[in-house]
């Protein structure tokens, strides 16, 4: 349900927990439920976590991964949250295995969701679950109710008719002591309805006191409309019938109330009175009159819905369309009842091999997919659901058809449109500019005023050309070489933005003139290779470092395999001495370890360079390293904002490793990780420091070096070399005891500022 409905509706954002531990999907899906109006209470990567989670904040419903990392899976982390709250459960998955249904069906989900899903298929059901369990819930508190209730007023007759047959005593206590209205009054004669008897609780549900009522006869309690046929009644009790039913009673304050009654003949002395116990049902008749009053509401909502519903059941016989349904068949609701569903809407004599209906019978799954009906005259994206018995057997389907005939068409328009700007935008790529005889800026290209980091071309316009090179003396050999040419082609510059950073360039540019031959200024075409330049510098370095690199592991493994064939030969000579045979099989065994770290460290390098560098925004990048890890009870604290860097796409992987070493070696007494930014003389100074034990002054001598650490010890020498390809360097900087301090210097030309 998009947003713009919920506000118009009224209605508070339902509150939902996303249990995913792929944190891309989960923010993908975090996303999605946020464009569609919901709050969500936060993402849970284990089943663990989430338990967690529902007991601080319970949300209104459970997006719910069956696969989970952690000890727990989804379906037993749902059957621990459902035994301490109410809450609607989703799974998702992408699998489709039977005996992983038949688990989750212990749960009674309110719905499956099939990976990849798509933003109506979530949003129907979602709501849909929400709506089965409102319904559920309302319904379960009736009959707890009812059955109360029912459980309450045998009871009580019960004691009431003992008490009766045992004592007057007794008769009394009860008749004095019960919850419900008693009445005794004479059955026959001048004085029949004449209250002879009433309890406390009788008299309090009418507001009088007992004495008041006996001087009343029980009709006098009645409203108008119960008195003609007062008489049937009394007639029915003489003739030995117990009589039940509700009718409305009046108070001494004129006010009205419905009851529930029961009413018989009783002999006491050889005369015959009534017997007449009553219930004040207000509240019930209440609670029903809202259950009622939803049953309406969904009614109105489901026909209100402009997409086309239908219920279908296992043998495809429409059980209930909604009226935009109905009347895309051209019929009423009524009377599509029990109509064939491919009959009636495929004009078919069978199912089509590809009909979702088909599919979730034998599957047992939800089912999407975009199709054209003709009969129905559009295209549709239909979702059919599953329904399901309390044993957990598919009944039928809710099918779903949402009319995406305007939006085919507007996506072909859009489609043509975005063609033709995309034209346009690639003839509009280069900067064209026009100086007068001073130099001045007199006119300017959008693209230039965007390639020089200004706001728009006006920003420019007056502006001394010279002001834009970063080597002025540029500028000066483009205006000899125009007055010795005229013409100058594809000539290499540099240009400086307006935060500081470089662009390079090639320029190709001529002098204009007016009608009459006279010079006017310089205009011309520059065209921004700086990325070309970049992407060039640094497949240079990543080429570099790789051949480095291969070169180090080569020999590394070389190293090994000839202390391997060592061993080896030293085992062959030492078959008759078991001690010494095994010594050397368990150096082989360290060896072979070796070099399949050495491999593995092939895979964390192979990708550098893989893809150009790019400018990447370092507060995203610093959020998503933090989004993968297990913080504990660690805060991270960043001041960053704003900033991009020049780096090879694998720059999240220095981040990642560095906030992993600090929540690894910190320490027990580590309290958080701070992220900050500093712009200098020489550069962007990004630092990730700790509150943790620090690193002592002998490792920082070879913190960087390869092999050194506690495991394969490549992960930060990974990070300098990730970070030297578009020449960043890293330092440790931090003091021994107080914690550990990352510093990394980003050159001039190798930042931006967003604006």
């Amino acid at each position: 349900m998009p947003p713009c409905y919920l506000k118009r509706r009224g209605m508070e954002k339902k509150s939902i927990l996303i249990v995913e531990d792929e944190q891309i999907s989960a923010l993908d899906l975090k996303d999605t439920l946020l464009s569609l109006g919901y709050r969500v209470t936060g993402i849970a990567s284990s089943g663990e976590r989430a338990i967690e989670m529902v007991d601080e904040d319970t949300p209104n419903l459970i997006l719910m991964d069956i696969r989970l990392a952690g000890k727990l899976s989804g379906i037993e982390a749902a059957e621990q949250i459902l035994k301490n709250h109410a809450v609607p459960v989703i799974y998702v998955t992408a699998y489709a295995d039977p005996e992983l249904v038949d688990q989750a069906k212990r749960t009674r989900p309110y719905g499956y969701l099939i990976k990849p899903y798509d933003e109506r298929g979530i949003r129907t059901d979602i709501e849909i679950a929400l709506h089965k369990f409102a319904l559920d819930q309302n319904l379960k508190r009736e009959y707890a109710s009812l059955e109360q209730r029912v459980h309450e007023r045998t009871d009580d007759l019960a004691r009431i008719n003992a008490a009766l047959q045992k004592s007057e005593t007794r008769y009394r206590l009860i008749f004095e002591k019960s919850g419900e209205g008693i009445f005794i009054f004479k059955a026959g004669g001048e004085d029949q309805g004449r209250i002879v008897e009433v309890n406390k609780a009788g008299a309090a549900m009418h507001g009088y006191r007992p004495e008041e009522l006996l001087k009343l006869k029980i009709t006098d309690l009645d409203v108008a409309e119960n008195l003609p046929v007062a008489p049937a009644r009394f007639e029915a009790i003489l003739h030995g019938e117990w009589i039940a039913g509700e009718i409305n009673h009046m108070r001494k304050d004129r006010s009205v109330f419905p009851i529930d009654f029961h009413a018989g003949l009783l002999e006491l002395d050889d005369q015959n009175y009534v017997f007449f116990v009553m219930q004040d049902i207000s509240e019930q008749k209440r609670v029903r009159d809202e259950i009622v009053k939803a049953r309406d509401e969904w009614e109105r909502t489901f026909n209100a819905v402009p997409d086309l519903i239908a219920i279908i059941d296992e043998k495809f016989r429409i059980v209930r369309v909604n009226k935009a349904m109905a009347d895309r068949l051209g019929v009423s609701p009524e009377e599509a009842v029990g109509l064939c569903c491919y009959e009636t809407v495929h004009h078919n004599s069978c199912p089509p091999e590809t009909c979702p209906h088909l599919l979730l019978l034998a599957d047992g799954r939800p089912h999407t997919v975009d199709i054209y009906e003709e009969n129905l005259n559009g295209d549709f994206n239909l979702s059919v659901v599953p329904i399901t018995s309390s044993s957990g057997q598919v009944t039928g389907s809710v099918h779903v058809l949402h009319d995406i005939t305007k939006r085919k068409a507007t996506e072909e328009a859009l489609k043509e449109s975005e063609e033709k700007y995309r034209t346009i935008l690639e003839n509009m790529q280069d900067l064209f500019y026009r100086t007068d005889l001073k130099g001045k800026i007199t006119m300017i290209s959008p693209s230039g005023a965007r390639l020089s980091g200004y706001d728009s071309p006006d920003d420019l316009i007056g502006m001394d050309a010279a002001a834009m090179y970063a080597e002025p003396e540029k500028r000066n050999q483009i205006l000899s070489l125009l007055e010795e040419k005229g013409i100058v082609s594809n000539y290499p510059i540099i240009l400086k933005t307006r935060d500081g950073s470089i662009r390079y360039a090639v320029a190709s540019s001529h002098l204009y003139r007016d009608a009459q031959g006279t010079i006017l200024g310089v205009e011309g075409v520059i065209h921004d290779i700086t990325s070309q330049r970049q992407a060039e510098d640094s497949l240079l370095m990543v080429n570099k470092k790789l051949k480095l690199l291969s070169s180090i592991t080569r020999h590394d493994i070389r190293n090994q395999l000839m202390a391997l064939k060592t061993f080896i030969q030293l085992s062959e000579d030492s078959m008759d001495k078991p001690a010494q045979l095994a010594e050397f099989l368990k150096k082989q065994e360290l060896i072979a370890e070796t070099i399949e770290r050495e491999i593995n460290f092939t895979s964390d390098y192979e990708d550098m360079g893989a893809k150009s560098s790019i400018w990447q925004d370092v507060e995203a990048i610093v959020s998503k390293a933090v989004s993968g890890q297990t913080l504990r009870e660690i805060r991270i604290e960043t001041t960053i904002t704003g900033q991009e860097i020049f780096a090879d796409p694998l720059l999240e992987k220095v981040f990642i490793n560095l906030i992993d070493n600090a929540l690894k070696y910190g320490g027990d007494k580590m309290t958080v990780i701070r992220t900050s930014s500093n712009d200098t003389e020489k550069g962007l100074v990004i630092s990730v420091e700790d509150d943790g034990v620090g690193i002592s002054a002998e490792d920082k001598k070879r913190l960087f070096t390869r092999g050194f650490g506690h495991h394969t010890g490549l992960g930060l020498f990974l990070s300098r070399e990730i970070l030297s390809i578009t020449g960043i360097t890293i330092t440790e900087t931090g003091e021994p005891g107080k914690g550990a301090r990352f510093e990394i210097l980003v050159p001039k030309g190798g930042y931006r500022f967003n604006r």
